[in-house]
Formats: C-alpha cells, structure tokens, sequence
C-alpha cells in the first residue's frame, strides 16, 4: 500500500524547518541600466496628439522601414530645424 499523502494545506503552511533556514536580506532595488539613467536625465517627455489616420500613417511608415516612430519624429525635427536654419537635434545635445 503507497503511503498516505500529505494535505495540500500542508504545503501551502511553511514549516518550522523552512522558516529557520530563511534569510532576511534588505530589500533589493531593481537594477536600472546606468545607460538608461542618464538617457532619461538628458531628455524631457513630450506628448503629441495626432489624429488616428495620422498615427497610422505614421505607424506603417516605422514599420515599412523597420525603425522607431521616434526616429522619424525626430527626422521630422530636424527638417523643421534646417527650413529654419537652426542646428540638428543631435547637434543641441
């Protein structure tokens, strides 16, 4: 005859033993990529609110040419800049 199994109540309770052996450790903070950091240190958060056809145009476009909707934001910019004689974005950072 298998033995008896143990309640699955059992299993959820940790026992004795278990607690024992745990260590407590000091919270640990998520690790940011120091890369990251200074990106997010060295920009400001716009927001731009585009009609949905737009978006989409735009969308299809980052796509097709397998690059973020951002660097294509930022072609924009830059031909904004230049009709004005003003420097690049990359230029300014």
């Amino acid at each position: 005859m298998p033995p008896k199994r143990k309640p699955l109540s059992a299993a959820l309770v940790p026992s004795e033993e278990l607690v024992a052996a745990t260590v407590v450790s000091e919270p640990v903070s998520p690790v940011t990529s120091p890369k990251r950091a200074t990106t997010k240190a060295r920009t400001v958060q716009q927001t731009v609110y585009l009609p949905p056809a737009v978006h989409d145009q735009l969308r299809k476009i980052a796509f097709d040419e397998r690059v973020k909707m951002h660097d294509i934001l930022i072609e924009g910019l830059n031909l904004a800049f230049a009709r004005r004689g003003l420097p690049r974005t990359d230029e300014l950072a």
